[in-house]
């Protein structure tokens, strides 16, 4: 006996169909209720707007400041290299002992910044250390004298260095003696620990930091390992506490400085 096939007209056709369209329905009016009117879109746009505004200036900060985190850490790891080279010499740097003992003191070189940081490659865990962030030199990537990243190599030497070195503090545990390259010179004259360097008067207004690396701003670090982060304010308030010379009187720094 043959089934007779379905009216597409019948009863449980028509509500199948009606279901549909019903659904049809629901669905455009909850896709309706969920998007965004145009005012809220306006608000949206504004928000983030505000929001770009806020937050990166901050971002753009951040690199600067993690510079100078890297910088202070770098001189950090001088300060230890030359402590560890101390220990075999009176607590002493090496400018403070003549040649023929094992020093750079008047060593023909010694007018290079980067003579003395050699000395203490032994101390040191990189020559990258000697380079901070922000510099525009050239870091290098061993002690050697390859052309390719040798510290002692030409290509490198001073290039490869950014802290200036001093000896005006007369060994003090206290003592700064070195320091970001970017602190401002008066002067070139001669020393009894540098065959020449550059005279710096911190009594005058003008001494401080120049913009070369950090803004106005630059680290230090001290005998004892002591790393300070100084801005020129900082700066002139901490030397004029400090022993700079036999007499304590004499504020002129004797600083090397690699460029």
């Amino acid at each position: 006996m043959r089934t007779k096939p379905p009216n597409s007209n019948s009863r449980s056709g028509q509500l199948t169909f009606a279901g549909r369209i019903t659904g049809a329905r629901q669905s455009a009016a909850t896709a309706r209720l969920l998007a965004f009117t145009r005012a809220e879109l306006l608000v949206v746009l504004a928000v983030l707007a505000l929001l770009a505004v806020v937050v990166l200036p901050a971002f753009a900060n951040l690199r600067p400041r993690s510079a100078r985190v890297i910088c202070a850490n770098n001189l950090r790891q001088i300060g230890m290299g030359f402590q560890l080279w101390g220990n075999d010499h009176d607590d002493q740097p090496p400018w403070e002992f003549p040649v023929e003992q094992g020093g750079t003191k008047l060593h023909p070189l010694g007018v290079n910044a980067w003579l003395h940081f050699a000395w203490i490659s032994n101390e040191l865990n990189s020559a990258r250390v000697l380079l901070c962030p922000t510099d525009s030199g050239r870091v290098a990537e061993d002690f050697s004298a390859d052309p390719n990243g040798g510290y002692l190599h030409p290509n490198y030497r001073n290039l490869a260095t950014s802290y200036f070195l001093t000896h005006a503090f007369y060994g003090a545990s206290s003592a700064m003696f070195a320091g970001d390259r970017n602190l401002g010179v008066d002067g070139v004259g001669n020393c009894s620990r540098f065959p020449q360097v550059y005279f710096v008067n911190a009594w005058l207004p003008s001494f401080g930091w120049d913009t070369n690396l950090h803004h106005q701003a630059g680290n230090v670090v001290r005998l004892d390992g002591r790393v300070n982060q100084y801005s020129n304010e900082d700066l002139r308030a901490a030397t004029s506490t400090d022993p700079i010379s036999d007499d304590g009187q004499n504020y002129s720094l004797h600083i090397l400085k690699p460029r």
